[in-house]
């Protein structure tokens, strides 16, 4: 399991050259010594075994922290307190059973460890997908939603009648069925994780092979539970131990520090096999208690409340992000109708709705009055027909970024592409200074050449500029007219004389507009 290379994040020190083939390597070398270990050794050696297996990883994860070796600390912490909780549970064990001779740990502590272990694993490894995940968060949900339903069908087939056999206790019973759920959730979510997660995928491939262990040794401690000891068969002391050197093997991998890293993005929508998928799901925990009852068997009321409970927060969670998606789309369509895709600028549409709405507070008197500077560049038609239409675009997405920072920083300027080489500045003020201010930084972001690639084009622009006062009435289209008029006729007149004094040409509004 080697992945390319990903750089140390920002805020976690670089870690010693460790090489993706020797943590593999090591990974397989101890998880072989393990198998060797529970085939050969004596029930003490193999609880001490695990025991210095779970503190090695402690300890290890610990120190990689502390040494910020880590580039996502926060969940590698909940799985240091996860990993520990269940060392304090293994040493508990070791003290009571092997040197104390009892059939079984007793006591408040492992009690209390061991699902608080659990629980803190789990925190972690949720923590761990979600940064590269986040871009892929409706697929993420999918997956845990079909891996829970999966593990609906796992516990009606298996897992319940081996319960229903030993008569287990209701709480056990609804802990065992939680864990198997939950994890099973994960488990999917890891998947999919993997799939999104590149750069990450080794060390999100570790962690996957810790949480299967984990279900896996859960689902088979239920069916082999001795229903009178209470013990369980030594081998499944292997996949625990192994689940242990998968988190400090993911931990140690150089791909965990692409952990925090987004993944590829995906499409959150729903496609027509993801939707059967979901629905089979969703569909299994009443379908499973439907066929108990007509097998003559009674429905597992614990599946159904608890399975609910697991599947409704998910169901939930893809339903907002479903609507978001929609919200986002929408917020997409709404800014794409109104703007230019080329300069990033209010369209004609926004433009003319923009001035409708001043010109009908300048008519009440609830603005001091309005400026509209129209501009129309010089030769573009030759930029194209000479360097072609992508250095043409490039010429205009720079004259666009110059006339937006002609605008004042209130907000109450706007800049609009109006058409082709046009453009529209419409400015809120007194009308008297504020023309010619307006046209003076028009000519002052046209002095300087633009580049584009290798290219250096001169770019000036023929400016023609219409006003309107206080409470005087107008409209946008007699306001843009007397404009667009404006700055023809300047155009005209520097065609013909080649020669153009530096103050633009004003013109005003059939409804009479002030002149600048």
């Amino acid at each position: 399991m080697t992945t390319s290379g990903a750089p140390t994040p920002a805020g976690a020190a670089p870690r010693p050259a460790a090489s993706r083939l020797g943590v593999d390597l090591r990974f397989l070398a101890l998880s072989l010594a393990v198998v060797l270990v529970h085939a050969a050794g004596l029930e003490p050696i193999r609880d001490s075994l695990m025991l210095l297996t779970s503190a090695g990883v402690t300890v290890r994860v610990v120190a990689m922290l502390v040494r910020r070796q880590l580039a996502v600390p926060r969940p590698w912490w909940w799985v240091a307190a996860g990993v520990g909780l269940l060392t304090v549970n293994n040493a508990v064990w070791f003290v009571q059973v092997d040197l104390g001779g009892a059939a079984t740990a007793s006591g408040f502590v492992p009690l209390l460890a061991l699902p608080l272990g659990y629980v803190c694993l789990l925190v972690g490894s949720v923590a761990l997908i979600v940064p590269t995940a986040r871009r892929d968060f409706g697929g993420v949900l999918d997956a845990a939603l079909i891996a829970v339903g999966g593990a609906i069908v796992l516990w009606t087939l298996w897992l319940y009648p081996a319960l229903e056999a030993r008569d287990v206790a209701i709480g056990v019973r609804a802990y065992d069925l939680i864990v198997i759920l939950v994890v099973s959730g994960i488990t999917g979510a890891v998947v999919r994780a993997i799939a999104s997660a590149r750069e990450a995928r080794a060390s999100l491939s570790y962690i996957l092979v810790a949480v299967l262990c984990t279900l896996a040794g859960n689902a088979a401690a239920v069916v082999t539970t001795d229903p009178v000891t209470g013990t369980t068969p030594a081998w499944l002391g292997v996949l625990w131990v192994v689940g242990y050197i998968a988190l400090a093997a993911a931990a140690a991998h150089p791909s965990s520090a692409a952990l925090a890293a987004p993944g590829r993005p995906w499409e959150g929508r729903l496609t027509t096999r993801r939707l059967v998928y979901l629905g089979l799901a969703l569909a299994a925990n009443p379908l499973v208690a439907a066929a108990r009852e007509l097998s003559g068997g009674e429905a597992d009321w614990l599946l159904l409340s608890l399975g609910s409970l697991v599947l409704v927060p998910l169901v939930l969670l893809r339903v907002w992000q479903l609507a978001r998606l929609h919200a986002d789309a929408e917020r997409r369509l709404a800014h794409l109708a109104d703007h230019d895709p080329l300069t990033g600028l209010p369209n004609r549409r926004a433009l003319e709705r923009h001035l409708d709405r001043l010109g009908e507070r300048v008519a009440l008197a609830e603005a001091p009055g309005a400026v509209v500077v129209f501009v129309d560049l010089d030769d573009f038609k030759t930029v194209n027909d000479t360097h072609g239409h992508a250095v043409g675009d490039g010429l205009l997405a720079e004259v666009a970024a110059r006339l937006r920072a002609c605008a004042r920083s209130d907000g109450k300027d706007l800049v609009a592409r109006f058409a082709g080489d046009e453009f529209v500045l419409v400015l809120e003020g007194e009308p008297d200074g504020l023309a010619a201010t307006a046209v003076r930084r028009v000519h002052e972001a046209f002095g300087a050449p633009v580049r584009v690639g290798p290219h250096v084009l001169p770019v000036g622009g023929s400016v023609g500029v219409a006003t309107v006062a206080r409470g005087e009435q107008t409209c946008t289209e007699d306001l843009l007219g007397a404009a667009d008029a404006g700055m023809y006729e300047r155009k005209r007149l520097r065609r013909a004389a080649r020669c153009a004094p530096d103050d633009a040409l004003t013109t005003t509004a059939t409804s009479g507009p002030s002149e600048a």
